[in-house]
């Protein structure tokens, strides 16, 4: 038995994570050999200072890993392919796990890329994406391209009411400039995406919250600050709502339909989530076209770097929507429309898609098991948690001690909208690190640190 005693100062997060990483580094640097047997239990315990728990979770991890292999009566060995696991992780994992980011990366698709690139090389319209200004909205092939794609899942939608934009942040930001005033009211969620808040600010809006509850906004806050006046338009997530995960039931979104009918209110419905759940309501642009401007985009669904996003709206508003697209950057970029199209027609999209929901369920499971008790899973598949934390835990306290063991989730504070109270929750994304096993490591750590209590805060005298 190797007298193996790791170095834990220099490492990130908690305990058992550490003990893991340390095994890790002395695998690879060579310094523990295959077929090494380690310290039992007890006794590395005893050497660090820790519970016996705390080496239980650790062994565990890294047995998960491929590290190490335990045998019952004999012990806990160094695995045959414990350095070759040790280095692909060393290369693979960075010190700092980040779960602020929602989004999840599909390796492995430079070679499709590559022939993509090379078809729209070889087509004889290419000097015309390359060298020539297409119309505002974008040319019709690729509004085709994105109606086919909107339409998929039973929302049937005309190319002629499609616009091409540079994201789904430029299209709401496109929408919000084209059909409010400085000043003008815009309603949203009191917990809300971001993005949101910062457009209102940047266009001068003034932005109030309404309640959610666990389906989300509710249609009689939204009726009531209707009948009180002077409101333009409502921003809302009705699918996978950021950050709290939920799904608009169909009742309630023909109710938000209704209202908005009736008080004569324009819908912006974000739905950049809705290719994730299998068997989601359709969009509240379904129930009400003509109050409606539908915004997705390509970013979540197949890959952030492409920036396109589209568009649905109300026939009307097409050439004033088309206008302000010019405005602000005259054109989505052609070549980037152009590869998207490409890709929604060869079924390189779909394919993706179907990837993420996969990959996206995986990880649900993999958090459902580690959180255990501190997280109940949703019954469909979410990209991010809102994680409910216990008492005394408050939002901000949270994140910082986190961010301190090396992960970084984001606190309510961000979401809500004004100054009311904020929910003691953070927003925990599941796709942002490349490998599970890293987003594996974040998690281990925030299941800690729920079972642990606050750090004692600075006395103020």
């Amino acid at each position: 038995m190797t007298m193996w005693s790791p170095e834990l100062s220099g490492q990130v997060g908690a305990k058992s994570q550490a003990i893991v990483s340390a095994l890790s580094q002395d695998i690879e640097s060579g310094q523990l050999k295959a077929g090494t047997r380690l310290p039992t239990h007890r006794e590395l315990a005893d050497k660090l200072g820790v519970a016996i728990g705390t080496v239980t979770r650790a062994y565990a991890l890294a047995q998960r890993r491929g590290l190490i292999s335990g045998e019952v009566g004999r012990g806990t060995f160094v695995g045959a392919s414990g350095v070759a696991a040790a280095r692909a992780e060393t290369v693979a994992e960075p010190a700092i796990v980040d779960l602020s980011r929602n989004l999840l990366i599909r390796d492995a698709r430079e070679v499709k890329l590559v022939e993509t690139l090379a078809s729209i090389r070889d087509q004889t319209e290419f000097g015309q994406l390359l060298d020539c200004y297409q119309t505002a909205a974008g040319a019709e092939r690729h509004r085709r391209a994105a109606a086919a794609w909107i339409g998929r899942a039973g929302f049937p939608v005309s190319f002629a009411q499609t616009l091409i934009c540079s994201g789904a942040q430029h299209a709401t930001s496109v929408a919000l400039a084209t059909l409010l005033e400085p000043g003008d009211t815009l309603l949203t969620e009191h917990v809300t995406y971001p993005g949101i808040k910062a457009l209102a600010t940047l266009l001068r809006l003034q932005l109030r919250g309404l309640p959610v509850d666990s389906a989300g906004l509710q249609p009689e806050a939204f009726e009531a600050a209707c009948r009180a006046g002077r409101v333009k338009a409502l921003y809302c997530v009705p699918t996978l709502h950021n950050p709290t995960a939920s799904i608009m039931p169909e009742d309630r979104r023909r109710e938000i339909a209704r209202i908005a009918r009736e008080y004569d209110v324009v819908i912006i419905e974000d739905d950049v989530y809705g290719f994730l759940p299998h068997d989601a309501p359709l969009p509240i642009a379904a129930h009400a076209p003509e109050q409606t401007y539908y915004i997705t985009s390509t970013s979540k669904s197949i890959a952030p770097g492409l920036r396109i996003g589209y568009m649905v709206a109300p026939a009307e508003a097409f050439e004033r929507l088309s206008t302000t697209i010019r405005t602000t950057t005259w054109e989505a970029a052609p070549l980037m429309a152009e590869l998207v199209t490409k890709w929604i027609e060869d079924g390189t999209a779909d394919a993706t898609v179907r990837w993420k929901r996969s990959e996206t369920q995986a990880r649900q499971s993999l958090a459902t098991g580690i959180l255990g008790d501190f997280y109940e899973a949703p019954p469909h598949v979410s990209c991010h948690i809102w994680l409910q934390l216990p008492e005394p835990w408050r939002s901000a306290d949270f994140a910082a001690q986190a961010q301190k063991r090396g992960v970084i989730v984001t606190p309510s504070e961000a979401f809500v909208v004004g100054r009311g109270a904020s929910p003691h929750a953070v927003r925990v994304c599941l796709g942002s690190p490349r490998r599970r096993l890293q987003l594996e490591r974040g998690l281990q750590i925030l299941s800690e640190l729920l079972q642990s209590s606050p750090e004692p805060a600075l006395t103020v005298t």
